[in-house]
């Protein structure tokens, strides 16, 4: 049947009400995620782009430090097209690792303390914190796993203090990362024996459009049986004393291609959802586009939102490109989140409408902390919840929508007074919104009446049941006003909003 929707004319009911400046037809270059930071670094320089209890990372820092880690992950088998498994909070070593990764042509797939059993089903490398590999060592599938890199993510003493306990000026500059103790020794190993590589495949990537991931399948060239390497993050770029060299120290292939997998997310129905390098620079665009009025000469951002959720690594990658401070907080509950505001002054607040409401019960002299805030991104809200938040910030709130299949949002209220509180808002720029029938994808409701929302755009990847660049069933019930907002039917603030639920 032929797609109505493509009929219409560019010009949607909606588009009207984009803020000025920002178009439809935002250009997006084709390129892959450590071009973006190579161009980061290039513009802004020593800028601080990551800030943490443990310090700040400027952006030279953070690509010079990530071209370092990329050699080491080598070293210890992590190749084009596997998996690493990121099973860390938020925190600046995650962020490194992600770009190291990716450097290599790697996949990450990142995973909460609830599903790290998926994600280290085929990983290859996997970084865990410390005070967890215990648990992540008798648990999990560990057939393709070569090795471990732990993290110290609980300090052993409180951030800007002296070995003496005098109290350091943290914010005189944009340090690089923060540096441990240098172990004495090399990495240690665990004897965990993987089957024959001769008896199993490992995934294969396949690039160039229209091609899925894990579609073709390629033989372990890795050795036979090894044991799992242990490795502290202080000690990666050391070579261990005792492995053999039958490894290259640097298995550079190129980089990786846009179409290439970057970031590989296993949903709660079973299903995952595989990422490019041009989904995450698409919505890292869309994000950074949506906002054209004047933003801070040094724009500051608060994200609840956990690295473990693909759209965290979205709003870290939008920053970067943004040229804004990240701040992030290792525990997201509101004491956590208030002290980062307090020591950091955050501009913009990206937050679930749950996270809203913890920090809105919280007393007035801790929410002072947030009086720097001008924007707040979140899910559609109910009225009360909308009306306290309003209340309480002088900020302007941004209700958006972004299912788990995207890299970013799908759906968000300009920042105008033409916002409608409690929709989703309008489709952001490439991005194409319908309301089809139930169970009749093809064929779109009359106007003002309910039906499945349909979206398609440049962010959204390979799903299993979607067809190439075809539209994305989200599942979620949703009407469409005349006026172009859309209004999600049921609890906006579920798995599918703009933030997770912790």
């Amino acid at each position: 049947m032929t797609d109505l929707f493509e009929r219409r004319p560019p010009e949607e009911p909606g588009l009207r009400f984009y803020a000025s400046g920002v178009p439809w037809h935002l250009p997006v270059p084709r390129d892959t995620l450590p071009g973006l930071l190579e161009g980061a670094a290039h513009r802004y320089g020593g800028r601080t782009a990551l800030a943490s209890q443990g310090g700040r990372t400027g952006f030279r820092a953070l690509l010079r430090t990530a071209a370092r880690i990329a050699p080491a992950l080598s070293r210890l088998g992590l190749r084009r097209g596997e998996h690493l498994a990121m099973l860390l909070p938020d925190c600046p070593e995650a962020v490194v690792l992600c770009h190291a990764a990716w450097r290599l042509g790697a996949v990450v797939v990142p995973g909460g303390a609830s599903g790290h059993r998926r994600a280290l089903a085929h990983a290859v490398v996997a970084v865990v914190p410390q005070e967890r590999l215990p648990e992540i060592a008798a648990s999990g599938d560990r057939a393709f796993l070569r090795a471990v890199v732990t993290v110290e993510t609980v300090p052993g003493r409180r951030a800007g203090t002296s070995r003496s306990g005098s109290r350091k000026d943290s914010g005189a500059r944009a340090a690089d990362l923060p540096r441990e103790e240098w172990s004495p020794g090399p990495a240690r190993t665990v004897a965990a024996r993987r089957p024959d590589p001769a008896s199993r495949n490992i995934p294969a990537q396949r690039t160039g459009p229209g091609s899925p991931y894990a579609a073709a399948v390629t033989p372990d060239a890795r050795p036979r049986r090894g044991p799992v390497d242990i490795v502290a993050y202080r000690d990666l770029e050391r070579r261990p004393a005792d492995r053999s060299d039958s490894l290259r120290d640097w298995d550079w292939s190129g980089g990786p291609e846009p179409d290439d997998v970057a970031v590989v997310v296993h949903r709660h129905d079973g299903t995952r959802v595989s990422l490019r390098h041009r989904n995450v620079v698409a919505a890292a665009h869309q994000i950074v586009a949506w906002q054209p009025a004047p933003v801070p000469r040094r724009p500051r951002l608060l994200s609840l939102v956990p690295l473990s959720d693909t759209r965290g690594i979205v709003l870290v990658t939008a920053a970067l490109l943004a040229g804004a401070r990240t701040v992030l907080v290792p525990d997201s509950d509101p004491f956590g989140a208030l002290r980062a505001a307090r020591r950091h002054a955050p501009t913009v607040l990206v937050a679930s409408p749950a996270d809203l409401r913890r920090l809105l019960d919280r007393p007035d002299h801790e929410r002072e902390a947030l009086a720097t805030v001008r924007t707040v991104v979140t899910a559609p809200l109910d009225v009360a919840t909308g009306e306290r938040l309003r209340a309480a910030l002088d900020a302007r709130v941004i209700e958006a929508y972004g299912p788990e299949a995207a890299a970013g949002v799908a759906l968000a209220n300009p920042l105008t007074a033409d916002a409608r509180p409690g929709t989703a808002g309008l489709a952001v720029p490439r991005t194409r919104a319908r309301i089809a029938v139930e169970g009749f994808p093809e064929v779109d409701v009359l106007p003002g009446h309910a039906g499945e929302l349909l979206l398609r755009g440049p962010q959204f990847g390979d799903h299993h049941g979607r067809p190439a660049n075809g539209w994305l069933r989200t599942g979620r019930l949703a009407v469409r006003g005349p006026d172009g907002f859309i209004t999600l039917l049921g609890d906006g603030g579920g798995r599918d909003g703009a933030a997770p639920r912790h």
